[in-house]
């Protein structure tokens, strides 16, 4: 950290950086006076003061207001990032989770929404029955700016280039899992390549014509699989496993809760696919609030305990033992008959020229 210089910053006025935070919200001198509680005279004047002491126009007239230079841009976070952790310091106040309410807003994927969610509100009924939350599902492109405009708390998902004024806590790294109804498909465990590319599989991507890590990783080996379902939910999944001849794969986490709450058999996948991490995103301003320090804290926990109290041990336990059968010799459809060899293609083991 750099040291404070206490004379240069002595000769700075507090009321200019809340007088350019308020020109940078309203993008509107009279606007802006009005939410400081000034005269419009008193805000020109305040951004006189500002232009001088910064050496830069900062703000340029425009049909509708003002329209702040790249310096101002450039200044407009770090500054109210100062004034979120000031205003924390002065108004800050001891949180005791178990006497006190506090509502938290958390973005997050389904899957993990039903994996981390169960352990996490198990642990605030036994510590702070006052505590209630919000979730919303992730969004990477809209995310950030929710942290920082505060209509966020906190973003649960891949680690991401981040702004300065954002932390990140990585809680999770683990690979996929393979799901089947073990009533309808009958495999030996752990699943094998030959049988991963014969069964049909349910897709789960944003986009149906967009590819996911489960085909790049074939494209390596010039292999295809087919896809007879393609869902951008993740939470249909196992909806869609029950009773029928497909795999579906999941993250590791989201493939042990989904196995445990639907009766499902899981295996690794015949293939090395990416790791799946994990992290928790917020503002750095939040550090300043004891409620979400413990909030973070409390997430990280659940996340974490989840793993150490055996609950994966135990889920493995339920993946029925190997089925000895003979080889299917063709691929098989969605309802398990034959298709013909013009549809299977994909399906095959055989190599791509």
């Amino acid at each position: 950290m750099l040291p404070i210089d206490h004379a240069h910053l002595s000769r700075l006025d507090l009321n200019l950086l809340v007088a350019f935070d308020a020109l940078m919200r309203e993008r509107h001198v009279t606007r802006a006076a009005r939410r400081v509680g000034l005269g419009q005279p008193a805000m020109s004047h305040h951004l006189a003061r500002l232009r001088e002491l910064l050496g830069d126009e900062l703000f340029t007239r425009a049909p509708t207001g003002i329209v702040p230079t790249p310096h101002a841009l450039a200044l407009a976070e770090p500054v109210r990032t100062a004034l979120e952790c000031l205003q924390g310091v002065l108004t800050q106040r001891p949180f005791d989770p178990s006497t006190q309410e506090r509502h938290f807003r958390v973005s997050l994927s389904d899957g993990m929404e039903s994996s981390l969610m169960p352990p996490f509100l198990a642990l605030v009924a036994r510590e702070a029955p006052g505590v209630t939350l919000s979730l919303s599902p992730f969004q990477e492109a809209l995310g950030p700016a929710m942290l920082d405009d505060g209509s966020l708390d906190l973003i649960v998902g891949p680690p991401q280039d981040q702004a300065p004024h954002h932390k990140t806590r990585q809680f999770c790294s683990a690979g996929y899992l393979v799901l089947f109804d073990p009533q309808a498909v009958e495999v030996d465990t752990p699943l094998s390549l030959e049988d991963f590319l014969a069964i049909p599989h349910v897709r789960v991507s944003r986009r149906a014509d967009s590819s996911d890590a489960v085909d790049d990783a074939l494209a390596k080996l010039r292999l295809r699989r087919r896809v007879a379902v393609h869902t951008a939910h993740s939470l249909s999944v196992p909806h869609l496993l029950l009773g029928s001849r497909l795999l579906g794969l999941l993250p590791r986490r989201s493939a042990l809760a989904t196995a445990r709450a639907f009766g499902l058999s899981h295996s690794p996948p015949p293939l090395e696919l990416p790791q799946d991490a994990i992290a928790m995103r917020w503002h750095a301003s939040r550090d300043s609030d004891p409620g979400h320090r413990w909030f973070l804290e409390a997430m990280f926990r659940a996340a974490t305990q989840s793993v150490e109290l055996g609950g994966f041990t135990r889920l493995a336990a339920r993946t029925p033992p190997p089925r000895k059968r003979a080889r299917q010799k063709v691929a098989m459809g969605f309802t398990g008959e034959p298709v013909p060899p013009s549809t299977a293609k994909g399906a095959t083991l055989k190599r791509k020229s």
